[in-house]
């Protein structure tokens, strides 16, 4: 089961332009439900400048086909996973299987909180990919940053991560006791808190910190067994209570397992040793552990510079702009979907989305991934640290189980050609380019694709070849 978080609408299915009824693709409207599951109005007709138009209105011309009928036409599977998008439940994901692990119609690739059921799938506030109702940080990190003197690396970041160490409801990225439980009696004596448990984290109980110095007063001073300092934002203290001093921590709000060591090579490839303690993983040595990196495999030390750390992540979404598909997406939250996987590695699933390297043009010939997909982790290769491929787990294992799998899986591009599915004019097709659509009257539709639109329509596809192109 793959989840693809930050679902976007694809160019094939956008409002058309208001200057003109015409649609170059001849594509179906799925109507005002997005497309959920169990949607069954009729699509509109609409004009395709080949002369033909999509079938089907309110009248019950034509009506669509049932579910359990063949896809005859590939304007009603745009997608291309074999499931028309009235019966679809993730019609903007190619999702064959149709997993949906908490039985609210919406498909596990699509639902940021897919274990939840809801009926807002979509509803993230803070763009960091992790659904509100199963977001323990749900809201935007500025809210925690609300000035005093502390330093850009202890300021939260947008990070995420599901752990919550003291289990009291307060994920760790933005606990002001990561440690000590302190909201709402969570965390105390035999009451951890569990995913979908009533909480308010605006409660005068919940985080309590009289005197504003983002800490709480719960743990403000104390020092557990084996840490560095205590608990305190300066640089010799040690927030997360894990050995290291905010100053040697790579992440200092997350705390690392206790690793002792000798030297660099007692400990995880790309970790220092610290004063006999194992640090954070750091793959690309920016002084930013993988965990809290908006960047793990490339250097983006401004992330935690003061005055850069908003211009690395503009759009808020916790990828950084070296990472980013291109550079529009930097523009539109496009946050790192999340999977449930048996294997990881400093919080990156280890999966190969394409091991073959190689995809489908817009003709049907084999032609291999560009150099940026090929050398993005997770791709082709294994992320740093894997060691072997990981098998992605289902509603087969129980919830808690499955949500302690939470693993990163890099940003959706469906069609492998290096630009995010937010900013794809056609995310199902390999356009590397971008090619916008120009009609036979030389009329450019900035809004739709060349290579799904016009002769490369849905339309001219055959459904008896799964709707590949060039068939």
């Amino acid at each position: 089961m793959l989840l693809v978080l930050g679902a976007c609408i694809p160019a094939e299915l956008d409002p058309i332009d208001s200057d003109s009824a015409t649609d170059p693709g001849g594509t179906v409207d799925p109507g005002s439900s997005g497309g959920t599951a169990g949607h069954t109005s009729s699509p509109s007709t609409t004009a395709d400048p080949t002369g033909d138009s999509t079938t089907g209105d309110s009248t019950g011309e034509q009506p669509l086909p049932t579910c359990d009928e063949p896809v005859q036409s590939c304007k009603l599977d745009i997608d291309r996973d074999g499931v028309m998008f009235h019966c679809d439940n993730a019609p903007e994901h190619i999702n064959p299987d149709q997993s949906d692990v908490d039985g609210d119609g919406f498909g596990d690739v699509s639902d940021l909180c897919p274990i939840l059921p809801g009926d807002l799938p979509g509803a993230d506030s803070d763009k960091d990919g992790i659904g509100n109702d199963c977001d323990l940080c749900p809201r935007a990190p500025a809210i925690y940053n609300d000035g005093g003197p502390i330093s850009e690396k202890m300021k939260v970041h947008n990070i995420p991560q599901v752990e919550d160490s003291d289990h009291d409801g307060i994920g760790d990225a933005c606990d002001n006791c990561v440690r000590t439980p302190n909201c709402q009696g969570y965390g105390d004596g035999l009451d951890p808190f569990e995913l979908g448990d009533p909480i308010d984290r605006e409660a005068s109980d919940c985080q309590a910190d009289l005197d504003g110095d983002h800490v709480g007063d719960a743990c403000a001073g104390t020092m557990l067994p084996g840490a560095a300092g205590p608990v305190g934002i300066g640089l010799d203290d040690d927030f997360d209570q894990d050995g290291l001093t905010n100053d040697e921590d790579t992440c200092p709000r997350q705390p690392v397992p206790q690793q002792a060591c000798d030297g660099a090579e007692d400990c995880l490839a790309g970790a220092d040793c610290h004063n006999g303690q194992c640090g954070h993983v750091d793959s690309d040595g920016d002084d930013v552990g993988d965990i809290c990196d908006t960047c793990p495999w490339n250097k983006n030390p401004q992330q935690i510079q003061m005055g850069q750390a908003e211009e690395d992540d503009q759009d808020g979404d916790f990828v950084g702009a070296a990472c980013e598909t291109s550079a529009s997406a930097g523009e539109t939250p496009d946050p790192r979907p999340f999977g449930f996987y048996d294997i990881s590695a400093n919080g990156y699933c280890c999966v190969r989305l394409n091991p073959a390297g190689t995809t489908i043009d817009p003709d049907g010939n084999t032609v291999p991934l560009p150099a940026k997909v090929l050398n993005q982790p997770g791709i082709a290769e294994l992320p740093p640290g894997c060691t072997q491929e990981g098998q992605p787990l289902n509603g087969t294992v129980d919830l808690a189980t499955l949500w302690a799998s939470f693993c990163l899986m890099p940003q959706s591009d469906q069609d492998f050609d290096g630009l995010g599915d937010v900013v794809d004019l056609c995310p199902y097709t390999f356009d590397p380019d971008n090619t916008i659509y120009v009609d036979d009257n030389d009329k450019e539709w900035e809004n739709f694709g060349k290579y799904c639109s016009g002769d490369y329509s849905p339309e001219h596809l055959d459904p008896a070849m799964m709707c590949l192109p060039g068939t």
